[in-house]
């Protein structure tokens, strides 16, 4: 085989498994009621190893979720088809990013993973005399922030190719802790720590403080974070 043909193959290949997830999304979609592997297999006509890696990889994007052996779509999924989804989303936690940034007097974030990016869709900002420009409109690397790294914790493929120790390292941290830190590192005047907004997932809103360096101590982080968890709880 050329090696033009052996590409063009493998092309084939990517697009139909593709293909195949959304197959068995659609059909999660238009069960609501949930169905089971083997149920999913009668559909698909799938094996069964095929049908449990599609299942990981929509689980692991938050987009469906199984209660004990039955398996359905989310609330994620019904927002990511939603072709005004931010709104939905800015509508469900303004009120609680409006109180949290009442609570510590900083600028408090809500951000989104976009393939390889994290985009900033919604943001209340503090009346200190100096104040941080919100992240408005671009999309910004994962790497370069503590959104970013947080969202990478749940994205094995995105990391894959990082060869960064350090960050693999505050990655690998992110995944266990669910909190993620930008300490001057994108830039040498803010300190910035994030969160997330609802379970862990790749499609999950994350929340974000952000200080100027010289205003920023550990123990108004500790403060950051149960603030966005108890106002979370309450909206």
């Amino acid at each position: 085989m050329t090696p033009a043909a052996d590409h063009l193959r493998q092309k084939r290949e990517i697009a139909t498994s593709f293909l195949k997830g959304l197959d068995l999304l659609t059909l999660l979609a238009r069960n609501p009621p949930g169905l089971t592997v083997p149920e999913i297999r009668q559909h698909l006509k799938f094996p069964r190893t095929s049908v449990l890696r599609m299942l990981g990889t929509l689980e692991q994007f938050g987009l469906i979720a199984h209660q004990e052996n039955v398996w359905g779509t989310t609330e994620r999924f019904h927002e990511w088809c939603n072709r005004d989804m931010y709104r939905e989303i800015k509508e469900r936690h303004h009120r609680a990013l409006h109180a949290i940034a009442g609570e510590l007097d900083e600028l408090v974030e809500l951000g989104l993973g976009e393939g390889r990016g994290v985009r900033y869709i919604d943001w209340v900002q503090a009346a200190h005399p100096i104040t941080i420009d919100p992240l408005k409109s671009a999309l910004y690397p994962l790497h370069r922030t503590a959104a970013g790294k947080l969202l990478l914790s749940q994205r094995p493929d995105l990391c894959a190719g990082l060869t960064d120790q350090r960050l693999l390292a505050e990655i690998d941290e992110a995944r266990r802790t669910g909190i993620a830190w930008n300490r001057r590192e994108s830039d040498p005047n803010i300190t910035a720590v994030a969160t997330w907004a609802g379970k862990p997932s790749a499609v999950t809103p994350v929340i974000c403080v952000k200080w100027p360096f010289f205003r920023f101590t550990e123990a108004k982080a500790r403060k950051a974070l149960a603030a966005i968890r108890r106002h979370l709880g309450s909206s």
